[in-house]
């Protein structure tokens, strides 16, 4: 019987280690999928940030090769917006795109400046006389020139001799930077 005993308890230990060897198995091959399922999410992931990585790369490569032409661009911004008022400067520039325009400039006032977030606006009443087709031509120059001017409003009356001579109020804006105030204080 003890023979008999010793098969039957090394048949329980063989199955119970059996078992517990195919457990074991079971539960590392578990782990192993499991691993391999969240080795594979973060391969995904990674190929993910590098794509978006590599868009971006080609987007700054692209704007280094725009960075001679944005240069210029913001140098031409710089002039349009100047640093100071310069409030001369201004008025002579006006007189010359009136010469141009064969228009005459009767009256130059600036009104109370106004702060903006990163500017100050200079409203501006602008006088001229001349004919209608000087007029458009002033407008079109004053869109077009080397200092940035809002043109609010056009006012059109007759002028001193009558048609088709006329006299137009202009109401704009010229605009500088508000680190020129600091310069002046």
């Amino acid at each position: 019987m003890d023979l008999e005993k010793k098969k039957s308890q090394q048949t329980i230990i063989s199955v119970v280690l059996g078992v517990a060897i195919l457990a074991c198995m079971i539960f590392l091959l578990y782990n192993q999928t499991s691993a391999l399922k969240e080795a594979h999410s973060r391969v995904e992931q990674e190929e993910s940030a590098l794509k978006q990585e590599e868009s971006r790369l080609l987007n700054l490569i692209k704007l280094s090769k725009q960075a001679p032409e944005l240069e210029e661009r913001k140098a031409r911004a710089e002039e349009l917006i100047p640093p100071l008022p310069n409030e001369n400067l201004l008025i002579a520039g006006i007189y010359d795109l009136a010469d141009k325009s064969k228009t005459d400039l009767l009256e130059v006032h600036f009104d109370k400046r106004v702060s903006k977030e990163s500017y100050d606006e200079m409203p501006i009443k602008l006088i001229f006389e001349g004919r209608y087709h000087g007029l458009l031509i002033l407008l079109d120059n004053l869109q077009n020139w080397n200092r940035n001017v809002r043109v609010n409003e056009v006012q059109v009356n007759e002028g001193r001799d009558e048609l088709p001579q006329i006299k137009a109020e202009i109401t704009a804006a010229a605009f500088y930077q508000q680190q020129g105030k600091e310069a002046q204080e």
